[in-house]
């Protein structure tokens, strides 16, 4: 979509709105384009996020040495008795 200056000083919301739903919007002046208005892709934050944990388990399966570690309540209970 090409546009002129003049246009977007008055519509420069319902540009955006065009921006946003994929369309790039080329704004001239004196008939020479000097900037370009695009819209910005949304990230897909859960589907990123799954990803993450997959990786996250993976590491874990491959870094497991199958040996119990006391959890830092256990640790700290043990602390504490011992000022007993």
């Amino acid at each position: 979509m090409n546009t002129t200056l003049e246009q977007v000083q008055s519509e420069l919301l319902n540009l955006i709105r065009v921006a946003q739903e994929g369309e790039e919007v080329v704004i001239t002046d004196h008939g020479q384009a000097i900037a370009k208005l695009v819209g910005v892709p949304q990230p897909n934050p859960s589907s990123s996020r799954q990803a993450w944990l997959a990786r996250l388990a993976r590491l874990r399966e491959s870094t497991a040495t199958g040996k119990a570690k006391p959890t830092s309540e256990e640790i700290l209970e043990d602390l504490r008795s011992e000022r007993v």
